[in-house]
């Protein structure tokens, strides 16, 4: 049987170059038997010729050669899209290498949430993909809150996308002269770009010397897509068209080594840079909530509030951690699992900043802001032309022409009104209430 099933996907070399593998009587992988590996290693490593099919009957083959070697039922991961969507397995490359399934994370919805926004206006119903109980609970109170007091006031105002590059010099004045040299050729570098992308724009080219290293920190604007292979591509070039043009402009100059990426441009990590110069699109969301509702709707006070906040922050400043937030890393976590967006950069979009300050006019209450300056996020390319997370951006009407920016506001809004829930929540003393009734999933 495994032979023929071998057969159908190109795979008969895992039998030929694998016959020190042991089978067991039954082939049945929810009954902990099977086809089991030896303690060599290489004998679990999957044929590099079956590593690039994209189809789905390899793909299956490929989940039931694991089922076996690992003596593990994986049906969960089976059930691919339905025949009729357009997108099938075929399509996968670009996203994922040897796929075997599709894991399914439960979505939920926040809101709606209403959004005075450059980019984003009106009321909004936001996809939201996570396991994490009471966390769309308590985002849609904290998105009830600001319906109340009028909506939340959002702008996305930049996007900045780096690359940092290393060339290594012969000494100190090479680096600065070659540095000096880069700049004046910016326009040139310009033209680069423009010959391996179509939409990536480059702003600008900074150079920092350290002894005969010079880093090179280069910015774009990378159109509707987040940006990070956009980056990376033009950049490559760019280096290359500057190591081969220095050997004539600048015969004295020798370049020992290229590194393409220095990891100070902030990509996948905290950075102290990011919030400054922004990273992606950079966002502040604002909200001013009444008295009344703080009362009514988030069951605390101003007052409390305001001191819960200071005291917070002042730990966060002491315990070294280079933002202040609450609980907004879970939205953003949500948002971007449900919208195709690099979830390993949820790290450096959460480094943010969350503040509630008092009003002291009539109605009295509190004004909430949120800065994102790292909102990583694209509508095209990456995994939002999967079918699930292109429709979850088709439900925000994101597409077109500056959609990312638009998804950015309502990211900043949702998580603004995550924490600001989370704040009232630990003030009022349901946090652990609210996370006892809807988050445990507790052992049957």
């Amino acid at each position: 049987m495994l032979r023929s099933v071998c057969k159908q996907a190109n795979f008969a070399r895992i039998l030929d170059s694998r016959s020190n593998f042991r089978f067991k009587s039954s082939s049945s992988p929810q009954a902990g038997v099977g086809l089991r590996a030896n303690s060599n290693v290489s004998t679990m490593v999957f044929p590099n010729h079956c590593r690039n099919d994209y189809s789905r009957t390899a793909c299956d083959n490929r989940r039931e050669w694991v089922e076996r070697i690992t003596n593990t039922s994986l049906n969960t991961l089976d059930g691919w899209w339905d025949p009729h969507v357009p997108f099938q397995t075929n399509k996968l490359s670009g996203n994922i290498e040897s796929p075997i399934g599709l894991i399914k994370i439960p979505a939920g919805v926040i809101g709606p949430i209403n959004i005075l926004g450059k980019y984003a206006q009106g009321n909004f119903l936001v996809p939201a993909a996570t396991t994490e109980g009471a966390m769309i609970a308590g985002c849609t109170r904290g998105c009830k809150a600001i319906n109340e007091s009028g909506g939340v006031v959002v702008t996305a105002y930049r996007q900045h996308v780096q690359r940092n590059p290393v060339i290594i010099c012969g000494d100190t004045e090479q680096a600065q002269s070659l540095g000096e040299w880069i700049q004046k050729s910016v326009p040139r570098l310009h033209d680069v770009v423009r010959t391996v992308s179509k939409k990536a724009v480059l702003k600008g080219v900074q150079t920092i010397i350290d002894n005969e290293i010079l880093h090179l920190a280069f910015t774009y604007e990378t159109a509707e897509a987040a940006g990070q292979n956009m980056s990376s591509v033009s950049t490559k070039a760019c280096t290359e068209w500057i190591l081969d043009s220095v050997r004539t402009d600048l015969p004295d100059v020798f370049v020992s080594k290229i590194f393409e990426e220095s990891t100070m441009s902030g990509d996948k990590r905290i950075s102290s840079l990011s919030p400054i110069f922004g990273r992606g699109i950079s966002v502040i969301a604002k909200a001013s909530i009444s008295e009344a509702t703080i009362k009514s709707v988030l069951k605390a006070n101003s007052e409390d509030l305001v001191d819960f906040i200071n005291i917070a922050k002042d730990m966060t400043l002491r315990s070294g951690t280079p933002q202040f937030n609450i609980s907004m890393p879970n939205t953003v976590a949500a948002v971007f699992a449900a919208t195709g967006q690099d979830l390993g950069s949820v790290g450096e979009c959460s480094q943010a900043f969350f503040d509630i300050s008092k009003n002291y006019e009539s109605k009295g209450g509190i004004t909430a802001k949120m800065h994102m300056p790292n909102v990583l996020v694209g509508t095209v390319g990456g995994g939002t032309g999967l079918p699930t997370q292109r429709q979850c951006l088709n439900m925000m009407s994101c597409t077109g022409p500056m959609s990312n920016f638009k998804l950015a506001e309502i990211i900043a809004s949702v998580c603004l009104a995550t924490d600001l829930s989370t704040a009232a929540a630990n003030v009022s003393g349901d946090f652990a209430h609210s996370h006892n009734r809807l988050g445990r999933n507790r052992p049957q």
